[in-house]
């Protein structure tokens, strides 16, 4: 299910638990969020209340339930014991063409996953 991050507070995956005992992937899609000539050049990502099991590698072009994306990166994520839920932050730096690179450095986009005990 895909979610939408409107950049003032993290996402919260609210029907998408992760279970405790599994590891799950979170997307990440910037094809709405770059603008024209800007191109992602540095990402990376961290967790909390879990562990990061593959750090943050591109996947695009994905199609994710039926659209397909351009600019996709993924990382798989691990609850860790008794947590209740993991936060997955995703950084990026881009460049941008032109006479200015007028690119953005270290801008993060967070994610929320309840952890839940099947």
């Amino acid at each position: 299910m895909a979610y939408t991050h409107d950049g003032k507070k993290p996402v919260v995956l609210k029907n998408d638990p992760i279970d405790s005992d599994s590891t799950d992937w979170v997307y990440f899609v910037y094809d709405d969020w770059l603008t024209t000539g800007e191109t992602i050049t540095a990402h990376s990502a961290t967790v909390t209340g879990g562990t990061k099991e593959t750090e943050s590698t591109s996947v695009g072009p994905i199609t994710l339930d039926g659209t397909e994306y351009q600019t996709a990166y993924a990382v798989e994520v691990k609850s860790s014991v008794g947590s209740t839920q993991i936060s997955v932050t995703h950084r990026v730096t881009t460049t941008k063409t032109g006479a200015v690179d007028l690119g953005r450095t270290n801008i993060d986009h967070s994610a929320i996953i309840q952890v839940k005990v099947l």
